[in-house]
């Protein structure tokens, strides 16, 4: 009975799946007073998930970005971004899944975790629509940050001002 219960024990982790990410992207958008709507995005997302027995609620890791691969229509702005957040000294921002609970819609979850950003740690939910279509695990997640939440002042010029709420869209395939 000793040697079947260790058996069993022993096996527990081999019921866990590594998610191997096909696609992903993020987009951040916000907003300038006066101006036009910001919305860089970075189509080069990586992951470290798995999932045990096919259970979505069970997915377990993290998602990570390069600074650096945020891209919008102005490469001024950009660059203008890339000062703002650091990125040459905080190159990464990464997404830790700590818990995964369905909500009644069909298909919807709420995604618990924390972000590592600049330099510092937040707790943050996402809502989530997860999926599989076509033979792949769909991700489309949204929620929403406050840059000064993680110790960055957006810029202004004047009156115009880069607003501090940045929404964030995720997409990823496995």
């Amino acid at each position: 009975m000793k040697n079947l219960l260790i058996v069993l024990l022993l096996s527990l982790p081999l019921l866990a799946m590594d998610l191997k990410l096909k696609d992903g992207s993020v987009v951040a958008h916000t907003e300038m007073m006066m101006d036009s709507e910001i919305n860089p995005t970075n189509n080069s997302l990586k992951a470290e998930l798995s999932i045990q027995n096919n259970d979505i609620t069970t997915i377990k890791g993290k998602f990570w970005v390069d600074m650096i691969g945020f891209i919008s229509n102005k490469t001024d702005r950009d660059e203008s971004m890339y000062k703002e957040v650091e990125a040459d000294k905080f190159k990464d921002a990464t997404y830790t899944i700590l818990d995964i609970t369905k909500k009644e819609a069909k298909d919807s979850y709420t995604i618990n975790g924390t972000m590592s950003f600049h330099g510092q740690e937040r707790p943050l939910s996402a809502n989530a629509d997860i999926k599989v279509e076509n033979g792949s695990l769909v991700i489309n997640a949204s929620t929403m940050i406050l840059v000064s939440d993680f110790g960055i002042e957006m810029p202004c010029m004047v009156f115009m001002c880069v607003r501090d709420q940045v929404d964030l869209a995720i997409k990823a395939s496995f």
